[in-house]
């Protein structure tokens, strides 16, 4: 159960975030011009040096990520042909209710995610809606609180599982 894939999914998605994260602001300082003929309207998009390296970079990790993660995946369902994870599935792979005990587990840590959840976008909203915060610390803050259930959800499971060795 240790070298379970469900168990480092939330490292997966963590590591998916931070890269969003650092595509965003390679993306949030272009300079963006409306080019309007009498044919065609279009948006044009200058990136700087720097940004468009930071773009590009980001761009080739995210997919690099992306195949090495569904490399993984399949490994992990070849390996266990009765926990299949699809990669298009509703139900987060994370679940692991093989008995009552991983359902305890899981329902503890899905309770703390919800929770924070509970108290992170209200407190998010409000403070895009009642100050003149710029778009890239809106999307910092959607990515914060994705980080943030992943990362507890994470810690919790982790916590059970030293336990269980120890």
């Amino acid at each position: 159960m240790k070298n379970d894939f469900r168990l480092s999914y939330p490292l997966w998605m963590m590591a998916f975030i931070v890269v969003l994260g650092v595509l965003a602001f390679g993306l949030n300082s272009p300079i963006a011009e409306f080019v309007n003929t009498e044919s065609e309207t279009s948006l044009t998009i200058q990136l700087e040096a720097l940004d468009g390296f930071i773009v590009f970079c980001s761009i080739i990790l995210y997919f690099g990520l992306m195949a090495v993660y569904l490399l993984r995946l399949r490994k992990h369902n070849k390996e266990n042909p009765s926990q299949k994870i699809s990669p298009f599935a509703i139900r987060p792979p994370e679940y692991l209710e093989q008995d009552e005990g991983m359902t305890f587990i899981t329902r503890k840590a899905v309770q703390k995610v919800y929770s924070f959840i509970t108290l992170a976008l209200p407190t998010l909203a409000a403070f895009a809606i009642v100050l003149p915060v710029p778009r890239l610390l809106i999307i910092y803050g959607i990515l914060a609180i994705a980080f943030g259930q992943y990362l507890i959800y994470y810690l919790e499971i982790r916590k059970h599982f030293k336990e269980e060795t120890e």
